[in-house]
């Protein structure tokens, strides 16, 4: 079975990282509990979904934006402008406090705006950044990096909120947040500028999906696995508060998980290299679909904490394959430094229709079905719907590779 070296990463790999870890730092102490905020203020689970929906529509367009504004200045300044609009966004929660249930739709918008720059540019900047034969191991060490930092944030976030009277909590964790994001913003600009982005019209983006048969296979993985990240980052949060009411509780669930995504994805490093990719996709995909039957079990919150074990174990083994596998098939394109873009927005946009057809589907169906039966049976159908992605890929990749 062919295996490709795993290199060393590259000293712009290593800013990049850096940069990268600081902003997830930011997002483990804060991202959980801006969702649970959501809930809180708006005083339902429709207020939360509507902070998602503003969330993932503006995520989508501003993909396309940022290829217009930025086209000809390197990924780093879409990367560099994502860090200050989202410290920004924190600065009005704290400006807002208990009146932003009012404006959850308006909210989520501006942090797609600001989360939007910030990925669009990350994600243009691993393929610049990282040699080709390096990603796998820089996905993997980035994702257990994260994962120690994911462990620690959300007991201190999850313990700050339940001490402090209020929404003071929350406050602070939001400033704790805007903190880290300047320290990102500032170790950003280590990181190699790279080469300009190309000014491609924004039909180029789905050209490149009718030109390549195997780049229009890629697109439709790409929205299957949106629909499971649809429902990733809420299912576990309502589930618990849901059950427990309790921040702290959503904090330690928080850090359960990261510390199992935590070890799994040191596994992937140390373990899955090119030849076992869909073979550890076939393994993550298994590990989902058992951890949706686990809350088959119960709603109470030691089987909901063992769903989040499983999932955080086997995530990682369907996920780190799931991201370099599309890259290898870019990297296939002969003009891919001139159309990187395009390949980049529409890999992006299709991501967001799975999500957004997901929470689409969760706000529709709650009007009918209750919420936990409703957040658990999208958790069990998505999870499933992977395996087909599984098949997919498997028949466009080459058999040392797969």
């Amino acid at each position: 079975m062919s295996q490709s070296p795993r290199q060393k990463l590259s000293p712009g790999a290593l800013w990049l990282l850096l940069t990268f870890s600081g902003a997830q730092t930011a997002n483990a102490v804060a991202t959980v509990f801006v969702n649970l905020f959501m809930l809180v203020v708006a005083h339902s689970l429709t207020g939360l979904i509507t902070f998602n929906i503003g969330y993932f529509v503006a995520l989508t367009v501003v993909f396309y934006a940022a290829s217009k504004v930025f086209h000809g200045r390197p990924p780093l300044v879409p990367y560099r402008w994502g860090l200050f609009l989202t410290m920004a966004f924190y600065g009005l929660l704290l400006a807002l406090s208990h009146h932003a249930g009012h404006l959850v739709l308006a909210l989520g918008i501006i942090y797609g705006i600001a989360q939007g720059a910030y990925w669009f540019g990350f994600n243009l900047m691993t393929f610049d950044t990282i040699d080709r034969d390096s990603r796998m191991h820089f996905f993997g060490v980035s994702g257990a990096v994260n994962s120690i930092t994911g462990v620690a944030a959300p007991l201190f976030s999850g313990l700050v909120i339940s001490t402090v009277a209020g929404l003071g909590g929350y406050l602070i964790v939001f400033a704790v947040a805007l903190a880290l994001y300047a320290a990102a913003l500032a170790i950003s600009s280590g990181v190699p500028t790279g080469p300009p982005m190309h000014l491609q019209p924004i039909a180029d983006s789905w050209r490149v999906v009718a030109d390549r048969p195997d780049w229009a296979v890629i697109i439709k993985t790409v929205v299957v696995r949106g629909t499971r990240e649809g429902i990733t980052s809420l299912a576990g949060l309502f589930l618990i508060f849901f059950a427990t009411h309790s921040a702290a509780l959503v904090g330690i669930y928080t850090a359960a998980t990261a510390l199992a995504r935590m070890t799994a994805s040191l596994l992937v490093t140390r373990h899955v290299r090119y030849g076992r990719q869909l073979g550890s996709m076939a393994l993550g995909v298994a590990g989902m679909i058992g951890a949706g039957l686990l809350l088959l079990g119960g709603s109470s919150w030691p089987w909901i904490f063992a769903y989040g074990v499983l999932f955080a174990l086997t995530l990682p083994f369907y996920m780190i394959p799931s991201e370099t596998i599309p890259m290898g098939v870019m990297d296939q394109d002969p003009d891919i430094t001139q159309r990187r873009v395009s390949y980049t927005l529409s890999r992006e946009v299709a991501l967001n229709i799975g999500r957004l057809l997901t929470v689409a589907i969760l706000a529709i169906g709650v009007h009918w079905i209750s919420s936990p039966v409703m957040v658990i049976g999208l958790i069990l159908l998505t999870s499933v719907a992977q395996s087909w992605n599984v098949y997919a890929m498997g028949r466009i990749i080459s058999p040392e590779r797969a």
